[in-house]
């Protein structure tokens, strides 16, 4: 499901099943030698949570990304998303990125990170198998969490 109003009124009817949230984290970077890296992670972060989306339909809500610059608090940013999700009923919040600096954050944050593998080269063949792979990497981790709630 995607945050949108259709999908919206799905998870109110159904949030019994719903339970799980995914927001992208996008680095802005508009430094010569970031720009570039930060708008090739964003691609691949946003084309990563859109397979786990496919994957997961029914059980999680993908969110729109989170778009920031590496001069924010991120853990207050982190604690207010928690915040809102916990009161809209999400028993589970994972951000995806590839933004290394959120691995700093630990894992009971719930933050993902996966290196950022450059798509725009691939044909689609390659993309879809190499995002699927990397959705392998994934499922065991949801898994834990869901069997640990």
């Amino acid at each position: 499901m995607h945050w949108n109003g259709k999908d919206s009124a799905v998870f109110q009817a159904q949030k019994e099943y719903i339970d799980t949230a995914i927001i992208p984290l996008i680095l802005i970077d508009g430094s010569e030698h970031g720009f570039p890296f930060a708008a090739s992670a964003a691609d691949f972060t946003l084309s990563l949570a859109n397979t786990i989306e496919n994957q997961f339909k029914g059980r999680i809500v993908l969110f729109p990304s989170f778009s920031y610059t590496n001069n924010q608090d991120k853990q207050s940013l982190l604690d207010a998303w928690n915040e809102e999700l916990k009161k809209a009923g999400f028993k589970h919040t994972f951000y995806v990125t590839s933004d290394r600096e959120w691995s700093t954050m630990g894992e009971d944050q719930n933050v993902i990170w996966f290196p950022s593998i450059p798509l725009d080269s691939m044909d689609q063949k390659m993309k879809i198998s190499v995002l699927e792979d990397q959705l392998r990497q994934l499922i065991p981790l949801f898994a834990k969490k869901w069997a640990n709630s």
